[in-house]
């Protein structure tokens, strides 16, 4: 009951936005301080739901909850393409931005606002499918949960601190670009020199009520 209150004051006070767009993850992992940064880069979608709840000013506060589906897929070819093996990763998440926004009208109904904050971000899946061949004859797929203890190391959770810039047009529509970087390490074993952080681009459409 409570959080069905706190939604209807929010959507009672705050202007709702819907939107959607591009992502561009980055995983960085490092073996030790002194070793070269290995980076995998994936590409995906996201959209969701936010609002944009005014403070003070030209100050708003910006929550929202998206969904975001990255993806990337790698493969290795030897003897002229006879024996070649791929694999491919696909992983959901949750992000839910805490931005504030801070602007002005630069024309009528055009404005330009900057935006800066953390984002919580929680993995719902994170799966890579391998898949082995020879002279073209495939065989059966593997699917390694990359959450599983027994194969990786690799967290669920992550805190993001990041920014970037939009526009807003006739407050109908909202245009965003923004980076964030993960704060925290995603790597959950013992190797205390161990480093995997994940940070992304972002841009999007959002249709505002």
């Amino acid at each position: 009951m409570m959080a069905a209150a706190l939604l209807v004051a929010v959507t009672t006070f705050a202007q709702v936005q819907i939107g959607a767009g591009y992502v561009n993850s980055s995983d960085r992992t490092r073996a030790s301080k002194d070793a070269d940064v290995s980076t995998v880069t994936s590409n995906g979608i996201y959209a969701g739901l936010g609002f944009t709840m005014p403070l003070a000013g030209d100050l708003a506060f910006t929550p929202g909850v998206y969904y975001m589906y990255l993806t990337n897929q790698h493969g290795v070819s030897a003897l002229g393409g006879i024996i070649s093996a791929s694999g491919k990763l696909q992983e959901h998440y949750v992000n839910v931005p805490l931005y504030f926004n801070y602007g002005s009208e630069l024309a009528p109904g055009f404005r330009l606002f900057f935006f800066g904050g953390p984002t919580v971000s929680a993995g719902i899946s994170s799966k890579t499918t391998l898949k082995a061949g020879i002279s073209g004859i495939g065989q059966a797929n593997t699917v390694i949960d990359n959450y599983s203890k027994d194969v990786n190391n690799y967290g669920r959770f992550d805190v993001m601190l990041g920014g970037g810039m939009g526009f807003d047009f006739a407050n109908r529509l909202r245009l965003t670009v923004g980076y964030d970087f993960g704060m925290l390490n995603r790597y959950t074993a013992s190797a205390t020199s161990y480093q995997h952080h994940r940070n992304q681009l972002h841009a999007g459409l959002a249709f505002l009520f």
